[in-house]
């Protein structure tokens, strides 16, 4: 009996998740600066400028997230995990290693465009420390980003390349029978 592909059932679940939410924040509209202002909390021992360099900084993430560019990357994505489900619905699971394959690559794409927003975003920051700290985060969150979706690749390489073995394993034994 053949095993089933468990490993790839939980990353497309949880690329489907994860494809949601980044589709309901591509379809939510873009808010305001005022929008995001009225949002902000005065916080002890922040100053006007720090507020300010917040702002400037979330609305700047914000617009990017927006982009074209991004909105393609997500559609595409999302598009890409629904038809990793249906290959692996219909029992075939070497289309669907594939295409989680092509969606992770791109899910790295998103990663490293994500940072260079946040790179940008930075720049609108006047407050050193501040800016510092936020490029740290920054660079942190994507690097976490790339890291688990490098891991993710590096299992389906691995299950591919099992399969593949088990398969030349199996057509030598129908060879000698």
């Amino acid at each position: 009996m053949k095993k089933k592909p468990i490993y790839l059932w939980v990353l497309l679940i949880l690329s489907a998740l994860i494809s949601a939410m980044s589709l309901f924040g591509i379809l939510s509209p873009l808010p305001s600066k005022e929008a995001f202002r009225s949002a902000q909390k005065q916080a002890a021992g922040v100053s006007a400028q720090q507020l300010e360099d917040q702002l400037n900084y979330t609305y700047r993430v914000a617009e990017a997230s927006h982009s074209i560019f991004n909105v393609a990357l997500i559609v595409l994505s999302a598009i890409l995990v629904v038809v990793a489900i249906v290959f692996l619905i219909r029992k075939n699971l070497q289309y669907a290693n594939y295409t989680y394959v092509g969606y992770v690559l791109l899910a790295i794409i998103g990663s490293i465009y994500g940072y260079v927003g946040f790179q940008d975003a930075l720049q609108l920051v006047q407050d050193e420390t501040m800016r510092l700290t936020m490029g740290i985060g920054s660079k942190a969150v994507s690097i976490f980003y790339i890291v688990i979706n490098v891991l993710f690749l590096a299992l389906v390489f691995y299950k591919i390349w099992r399969q593949q073995k088990a398969l030349a394993e199996e057509e030598e034994t129908e060879e000698l029978a």
